[in-house]
């Protein structure tokens, strides 16, 4: 009996030997000691046949599991073999950190993998501006128009499909209107970035704050041991000629690293619009020649100290200054409904002055807990925003022969003062552990914004302070937030991620000329799930879902009133409520070049600033109102190829349905599709690599955005690179908008009243830069990013 027992159990143990499964585990890291994530770990057999495979995670972190024996460990990113050797498995294995050098030997093998163009992970797309032709010589603005995905249209900023989302420059929203906005990405030169990251799907990490995602703007930065400096100047011709120069230092030695940047520019620029209004009885078109001057000056300033071995601190500094003038002749000529006879026609003359002035500073302290990756990060921000804007009006109603219509003479001066004060702390806890990478943290901000207007009246001929439009607003709002996040991975190819992050907002905003005071508190969860499916290195399957919020714009809740004319006027809404964003994305990733996508979303109280038309008195009221919710179903596609090493190509399109379901008196419900297709090619055109090319074509196709319908539009940018001495020198010629063609008609309907808008941006021209980089190239900087990133987005 004891010899069966005996023989019994012998068997039991080698078959639970010959069973047993091993583990390989490791993580893989650059030159500079960054994780690289999402790439393929495979055991091969003799055959070539996976024992077992998987994808690194966000930190770089894999494992894998097999029986017994000998294999060929293969780390592999965007096809390209990174690492391949033999290893006999026959115990639980921790490779430790795997540092992956570009033209480096490693382990017995060199590797030759190198940054692409473009990459694709998890929840992102990053675009390698440092790679690209386009950009060079231009500015961050010139950066997105450039960046695959991603739609740039009168200084707006959209992801295809998915309409217009938040900027943020190093992780960190920059709170300002549109129109600033554009202004602030026109002061970074593209040269001073390294990339931009489309975030279609931001993790429970990120603030809530986004319709559709993020765009996170990369500045380059400084490797170790090495300094390195650049300067540049471009030369741009449009309507009117412009010009720019900038320069960029970095320095990293020791236990000190430094970086400063500074640029100045400016530009001319002549926009013109032409409007109708389609009365009962009357249509009305304004016809505007704008003509403005922009100056900029920005600079930048970072410092990193590594206190110890595990710890790091560090003061960031990002300022721009604006001075803007405008001018234009507004003139509206009133058509009857029969023979289009002119009634009438209302002229008027504006000058404007903007000089929005922006500070953030950024104290860091980063903690290293161990070698595994365990970290702890601390974010103390200030941001500053100074504006100082005034406008100037004047004109007459004119009748049909052009004389002056006695009594109808109007004249105003508005002088705006506007100050943002955020002040913020976040903490960011990061535990890699094997059976999964768990994060988590908070985050707390106050803002404080004061608006102070005042309005002259002219129309007597002398300023009269006019007391019921003149006003003192100030806007208080608190935020707190906290998070949790853990990445798993299910087997060898399954990952899963699931996050959810509270914020809790409390608002108090007062009118001292209505002596109002409106108060919003409110808490809401926002989950975010992933799913990842990886059958073999060449597919891989995802599911995500992502709750978010849009908070209205800090001038959104403003209740001033400003007047431009006796028919016009626009107006804050301090009523407007957040709008609610439920997003789903099925999307299927080939080889890492064919990504393919179909997402849904859902946006409650969807809010936007709408022109209010006024058919029994003709009087246009712009304000931001909640008229309902939106619904958006779509299909997205796009190939990431080089069929040759002299030719990198990225071409996809977007087709989706929209349907708005207005809860708004004056806006009916409406439907309709739209599609967009792009495709972005560099070549290089010799065998030294120092002559490129670079063409850009997008194509939108007539379809329906929200309420508005937008007509064909055709964008054409090509680009000419000549790398010099030693390829120190570089000289780019830029065309941008070369068919001219980026003249869209929009048509909407408000109160059943026809409105179509069609403007022109002065996008057509051309641009010559010459930049020279001396010291140690291939620089990489340890920078850290701001953490106030919601609240940045929403001034003005």
């Amino acid at each position: 009996m004891k010899q069966i027992l005996f023989l019994l159990v012998a068997v039991l143990y080698g078959a639970q030997a010959l069973c047993q499964q091993f583990s390989v585990s490791g993580k893989v890291v650059n030159q500079r000691r960054e994780a690289v994530g999402f790439v393929y770990a495979g055991l091969l057999k003799r055959d070539s046949v996976p024992a077992g495979q998987a994808m690194a995670d966000s930190l770089g972190r894999f494992s894998l599991k097999a029986p017994k024996g000998t294999y060929r460990l293969v780390i592999r990113q965007f096809g390209n073999t990174g690492l391949e050797r033999e290893m006999v498995l026959d115990r639980d294995m921790d490779l430790g950190t795997i540092e992956i050098h570009e033209g480096t030997e490693l382990q017995g093998v060199t590797i030759t993998s190198a940054k692409k163009l473009v990459e694709q992970k998890v929840d992102r797309l990053v675009f390698n501006v440092e790679k690209a032709v386009m950009p060079t010589g231009g500015t961050a603005l010139d950066a997105l128009k450039a960046t695959p995905g991603v739609r740039v249209q009168q200084d707006n900023v959209s992801i295809v499909g998915k309409g217009e989302v938040l900027v943020m420059v190093e992780d960190h929203l920059q709170r300002m209107s549109a129109e600033d906005l554009a202004v602030f990405l026109k002061s970074i030169p593209a040269d001073n970035i390294k990339s931009i990251e489309v975030i279609t799907a931001p993790p429970a990490k990120y603030d809530a704050e986004g319709n559709s995602g993020l765009i996170n703007i990369k500045l380059k930065k400084a490797r170790a041991n090495s300094w390195d400096a650049s300067i540049g100047a471009a030369y741009t011709q449009k309507t009117y000629g412009g010009g720019s120069l900038q320069g960029l230092f970095n320095y990293n030695h020791g236990k000190i690293a430094l970086q400063a940047s500074l640029s100045k520019s400016t530009q001319q620029l002549l926009t013109t619009s032409e409007g109708q209004i389609f009365y009962p009885h009357e249509q009305w078109q304004q016809d505007i020649s704008n003509r403005s001057k922009t100056n900029v000056l920005s600079a930048g300033l970072g410092i990193d100290y590594k206190l110890t071995a595990k710890w790091t601190t560090g003061i960031k500094y990002l300022g721009s200054f604006t001075d803007k003038t405008s001018e234009n002749s507004p003139l509206t000529t009133r058509f009857g409904n029969t023979e289009k006879a002119v009634n009438g026609y209302i002229a008027s003359d504006a000058a404007a002055n903007n000089q929005p002035n922006m500070n953030a500073l950024n104290w860091y302290h980063a903690f290293a807990l161990d070698s595994q990756g365990k970290r702890i990060t601390v974010d103390v921000d200030f941001f500053s925003y100074r504006k100082k804007d005034s406008r100037f009006f004047s004109g007459n109603e004119l009748a049909a022969d052009k004389s002056i219509v006695p009594g109808t003479f109007f004249s105003s001066t508005n002088t705006n003062a506007n100050k943002i004060n955020n002040y913020s702390g976040k903490l960011d806890v990061s535990l890699p552990y094997a059976w999964a990478n768990v994060s988590f943290g908070g985050k707390v901000s106050y803002t404080n914004t004061n608006n102070d207007l005042v309005v002259y009246d002219h129309h007597t001929g002398s300023p009269v302070f006019n007391t019921n439009q003149s006003n003192v607003f100030n806007y208080q709002e608190y935020n707190e937030a906290l998070y949790f996040s853990a990445n798993r991975k299910l087997g060898m190819k399954w990952e899963t991620q699931l996050g959810l992050r509270a914020e809790a907002t409390q608002t108090k905003g007062y009118s001292k000329n209505l002596d109002q005071t409106n108060t919003n508190r409110y808490m809401q969860l926002f989950p975010t799930a992933y799913v990842t499916y990886v059958p073999d290195e060449k597919n891989s399957f995802s599911l995500n879902y992502s709750r978010r919020i849009r908070r209205p714009d800090f001038d959104y809740l403003n209740p001033f009133v400003v007047r431009t004319s006796p028919y016009f006027y626009s107006e804050g809404n301090p009523f407007l409520k957040p709008s609610y964003i439920d997003n789903l994305e099925l999307s299927y990733v080939r080889n890492q070049q064919w990504v393919s996508a179909v997402y849904y979303s859902k946006v409650t109280d969807f809010g936007q600033e709408l022109s209010i038309v006024d058919s029994v008195t003709n009087i246009t009221r712009q304000t931001p109102v909640n008229y309902g919710n939106t619904y958006q179903l779509g299909f997205s596609t796009y190939y990431n190829v080089s069929p040759w090493p002299w030719w990198s190509s990225f071409t996809g399109f977007n087709v989706n349905y929209q349907h708005v379901k207005s809860s708004s008196a004056f806006i009916a419900s409406t439907d309709g599709y739209n599609g967009y297709c792009y495709t972005n090619n560099d070549f290089t055109l010799n065998k030294p690599k120092t002559l490129f090319f670079s063409v850009n074509y997008a194509l939108q196709l007539p379809g329906r955005y929200q309420i508005f319908h937008i007509s064909t539009m055709n964008i054409l940018d090509v680009s000419v690179k000549f790398l010099m001495a030693n390829k120190k020198l570089s000289l780019t010629v830029t065309g941008e908008d070369l068919l001219n063609a980026q003249r869209p008609l929009i048509t909407y309907y408000s109160n059943g009243i026809k409105n179509t808008v069609r403007s022109y941006g002065d996008t057509r021209g051309f641009r010559v830069s010459l930049s020279y980089k001396f010291g140690k190239s291939n620089i990489q900087f340890k920078q850290r990013d701001f953490g106030n990133e919601d609240e940045r987005n929403r001034t003005n």
